[in-house]
């Protein structure tokens, strides 16, 4: 479970592997996620409305956790296990601009209960 957080921290994140080899995943190797390159709004995996019905769905789970790292926990691999396989490209900036425009009231709890100020700072 807790290689599912990282790569879910790394997808969300945008951080990928070392440039430079210096001790840098494989450029194959699926914990090695980088942010999703050539994802927009139009081609992500995810549609605007399935990833608002989700968020929808997760509100209530995520204010519940008490604190904003344990919202930013949750709400984190939430995300990370609705994308499942297309965990390459996920981009939290296109993923941020599609709530924005779907649902900006359960995004703006959201990212208030998790302490940042866009679903991309995950």
């Amino acid at each position: 479970m807790v290689g599912v957080a990282a790569v879910a921290a790394l997808a969300l994140t945008g951080c990928g592997t070392d440039a430079g080899g210096g001790g840098g995943a494989a450029a194959g190797d699926k914990a090695a996620v980088a942010k999703g390159d050539g994802v927009d709004v139009a081609n992500a995996p995810i549609s605007a409305d399935e990833l608002c019905a989700y968020l929808k769905k997760e509100l209530p789970g995520v204010k519940k956790q008490g604190s904003e790292i344990g919202a930013m926990a949750q709400l984190t691999m939430g995300i990370a296990g609705l994308y499942g396989d297309h965990l390459d490209q996920l981009d939290g900036d296109v993923l941020d601009a599609q709530a924005v425009k779907t649902c900006p009231e359960t995004r703006d709890e959201l990212v208030k209960a998790a302490g940042v100020e866009s679903l991309g700072d995950l």
